[in-house]
């Protein structure tokens, strides 16, 4: 794997590694998350968009490699999505090396992404939505940073 962009972020090093083909993120030297399946990110907004019979507002906690929010604007009842992402290097990847994985989705007008730290953004925002899928970790036991096992 060569290293594509190694950054400061708001909670350590960030590393987007790559092969030309697939694509990972490496945080603090943990891996977080990569482009080869995503099938997991996909069914968790695929599942609840597809219990609702209306247009639904969708947050999405962490942009990752886009899998989750390329999926919800696929679904024909996602009324707006609002991605919610702490690591400016992330946002900015998908301008670039990682826009084919969310299919340029930062670019449709239903998306807003929001640079914040998902807890902190959650307790001050008054915004309600139909759905919620937070993704931004590694699950409850393996955190990539102390402050995401509140969540």
């Amino acid at each position: 794997m060569e290293v594509y962009e190694r950054r400061a972020g708001e909670n350590g090093e960030l590393v987007l590694r790559g092969n030309g083909r697939h694509f990972e993120i490496i945080s603090n030297g943990v891996f977080l998350m990569d482009t080869r399946a995503g099938e997991s990110e996909r069914l968790l907004v695929r599942a609840p968009l597809h219990r609702l019979a209306r247009p639904a507002d969708v947050l999405v906690g962490g942009l990752g490699v886009g899998f989750t929010l390329a999926e919800a604007l696929r679904h024909t009842g996602a009324r707006s999505v609002t991605v919610i992402e702490r690591e400016p290097a992330v946002i900015g990847w998908h301008e670039t090396h990682l826009r084919p994985f969310s299919g340029g989705a930062l670019s449709d007008p239903r998306v807003r992404v929001e640079h914040a730290d998902l807890a902190a953004w959650l307790r001050a925002s008054t915004a309600a939505f139909d759905v919620m899928c937070l993704d931004i970790d590694n699950g409850p036991d393996w955190t990539v940073t102390e402050g995401n096992a509140a969540l």
